[in-house]
């Protein structure tokens, strides 16, 4: 799972996900299931959790391009 991502990564992630209403819950794979501020948490931490979060946010951001093309 992902690599360490630099501050701009995080922080583009975290904007993303501030942007989601605080009571929508994410399912993590095998790590269960987190709030949006809990998400946010392990992002800010580089945790596994939040490298996979990371993960997610950036295929869906990738995708959105070939689809909007």
């Amino acid at each position: 799972m992902g690599a360490d991502y630099s501050d701009e990564v995080k922080n583009i992630v975290l904007k993303r996900l501030q942007a989601i209403p605080p009571n929508v819950t994410f399912s993590i794979g095998e790590h269960g299931t987190f709030s949006r501020d809990q998400l946010m948490h392990e992002v800010e931490k580089g945790t596994s959790v939040g490298k996979a979060a990371i993960d997610m946010q950036l295929n869906f951001i990738r995708k959105m391009t070939t689809i909007a093309a």
